[in-house]
């Protein structure tokens, strides 16, 4: 596919905040939340019965989970727990 301004424009981005940890996950994605959801459970299966979900705690410095990425016009950060 040849990139153009509008396929660079539509990218989808998934990156992890800090690191993958053992029952938690901190993402930065512009997918919506459901396909982050199952994109982060292709990517990083749990390894448990469980599978990462949204968390219903809110971030570690007090943001909502979900919320709007500073530094990423479009992106969300969430946070998902297993």
């Amino acid at each position: 596919m040849k990139k153009t301004k509008e396929t660079l424009s539509t990218s989808l981005s998934f990156f992890t905040l800090g690191h993958q940890g053992l029952v938690a996950w901190a993402i930065c994605t512009n997918m919506p939340q459901e396909e982050a959801i199952g994109h982060a459970n292709a990517i990083g299966p749990t390894g448990i019965s469980s599978r990462w979900e949204l968390s219903e705690d809110k971030f570690p410095d007090g943001k909502d989970n979900p919320h709007d990425c500073p530094d990423k016009p479009g992106n969300k950060h969430y946070m998902l727990t297993c």
